[in-house]
Order: C-alpha cells, then structure tokens, then sequence
C-alpha cells in the first residue's frame, strides 16, 4: 500500500518539495533568487506532466475494464426470465448507444472508444453521472445508468455528445499542458514574488484555469447544439436547474460552490446555447428517435 500511494502521489511530493525548498532558499538568500529557481520549476512542471499522462493511461485502462462488468453485463447477458418492455427499451438505448461511438471512433480515427455505468463500478457515484476521458487514441465515456431510463432518453443525446466532445477536443491533454504551465508559474511566483503577493498570484492562476474550464465546457455545449439541437440542450439544462432547485438551499449553496471550480452554472449554460449558432440543415440525431418503454419518441420541452 504505501508503495501505491508513493506511486500515485509522486509527483504532488516532487511538486511539495520543490515548493518547500523554494521558500527555504529564499529566507536564506533573500526576495530574489534569480534564474537558479528555472530548473526547480522546469522539473515540478514535468513531474505534473508525467503524472496526469500516467494516471489518464491507467483510467483509460480502467473504463476499459469497467465496460465487461458493468456495460457489457448487461448487453451481452440476457434475462433469466422473459424480458419485461422496461429492459427491452433500455437493453435498444444500449445497442444504440454503442453503435452511435462506434460509428465516431471510426470517423475520427479513434482506436478505441468504450462506454461503462459508474454506478454499477462504484456503489459512491451518482447515476446520473457522466464523465470522459481520453489519452492518446484511446477513449472512455462514463455514463450513469439512469441516462438510459425512459423519463431521461431526451437528455441522453445530449449528455453523450457533450462527452464526446472532451475526447474530440482532447480537452484531457490540453488540461495538463495549462496545468503545467500553472505549476511553472506558480514555482517562479514563490521564488521570485513577495510571499503575500505570491500568493495572491497563485489565487490568480486558479481563476484562470477556472475560466479555461468553463470555456471548455460551453464549448461542448456548443458543439451539443450543434449536433442535437438548441432545443435539447436547453430542456437538460432547465431539468438539471429544476431537480437542483429540490434540494435544501444550504445543499444547494455548497454544491454550487464545489461545482463552480469546474462547471458554469446553469443559468450561463442556458443562455450560451440560446446564443450558440446551429447548422442551417440539422437531421436528428441517431438517438433522438429511441423510444420508451411505451413506444413513445421523446419530445423536447423547456
């Protein structure tokens, strides 16, 4: 265990002690320490690098194997017993679903692209989740499984191409590569910036690279509208806006601020889809004409 933890936290302990011996060179030597802090920097800066790529190898590696028991399980096992309408319907969204990456891994030339249920892989998650991931030509999607329920097959579309857009946009590397510059940033601001202010520098950063994240979001929103419709993405925003307003507002608040680092509200998602240009010509999308349980096609509404 402490072997695994060593491995997987390495690089926070590179990036630790460099920090830590920034500020310990610097009361001995003073404010100003010139370009000999460059090689400190340059090293925790690469040390971040070589852990985000290592650790999206490995949770690539994971969806992968997270597909055979929770996706896969499902799909390629039937019933024990005669199939009820609900499976059924649920059973096509799945078969739909994988033709649909399929059909996107080949027309972007992607080696592999695998799909599980977070829920079904970790009892912790939300099944209403939804993530991505992608490290080379390799990519996952995390799909909670209450996106292939039938009061949810309106919203699966879009949820599916938002995913699809951070591994078509390779928004995992261009993660890395900002929050490797933030490191080198951040190493030089403490060596060669007063500590108060230095500090103020690093808040700094992070706004900033709470900015990107929110442009990389709208930007798959952006491309959701494109490829499903203004319409769609408005009516999952709005939904996602009503079930939040359900909970207590002290739940509300501090969800909003842990999800305010990494996702604009939803009133900003809204207002940027209405604003988002569509195709001229728009054909629906390969999953908007699923069908419920009841045979009903799912309709769109604010």
């Amino acid at each position: 265990m402490p072997r695994l933890i060593l491995r997987r936290y390495w690089s926070h302990l590179v990036i630790a002690w460099t920090m830590t011996a920034t500020i310990c060179a610097r009361w001995e030597s003073g404010t100003h320490l010139g370009p000999d802090t460059l090689p400190m920097a340059v090293i925790a800066s690469w040390a971040w690098v070589l852990h985000c790529v290592s650790d999206l190898r490995v949770q690539v590696a994971e969806g992968f194997r997270a597909q055979h028991h929770t996706w896969n399980s499902i799909l390629r096992s039937g019933p024990s017993h005669e199939p009820s309408p609900l499976y059924s319907a649920f059973v096509q969204r799945m078969r739909s679903t994988e033709e649909h990456l399929r059909a996107v891994a080949y027309s972007h030339r992607l080696h592999r692209l695998t799909i599980a249920f977070p829920d079904s892989w970790d009892q912790a998650d939300d099944s209403r989740g939804a993530a991505s991931l992608q490290h080379g030509r390799h990519g996952h999607v995390w799909l909670g499984s209450n996106w292939f329920e039938p009061n949810a097959t309106a919203h699966l579309p879009v949820v599916l191409e938002h995913e699809l857009g951070h591994i078509l946009r390779r928004d995992n590397l261009r993660s890395t590569m900002v929050q490797a510059a933030g490191v080198f940033l951040m190493v030089l601001a403490a060596a060669w910036l007063p500590l108060d202010i230095a500090f103020l520098a690093a808040a700094a950063l992070r706004l900033l690279y709470t900015g990107w994240l929110w442009g990389s979001e709208l930007a798959c929103d952006a491309r959701a509208v494109r490829t499903c419709g203004r319409d769609a993405v408005i009516a999952l925003w709005t939904h996602s806006a009503a079930l939040q307003s359900t909970h207590p507002r002290p739940v509300r608040l501090w969800s909003g601020l842990c999800s305010a680092f990494t996702h604009p509200p939803y009133r900003l998602r809204i207002w940027w889809a209405r604003r988002t240009d569509t195709p001229t010509t728009h054909g629906p999308h390969p999953l908007a004409t699923l069908h419920d349980a009841c045979g009903h096609a799912p309709t769109y509404t604010e």
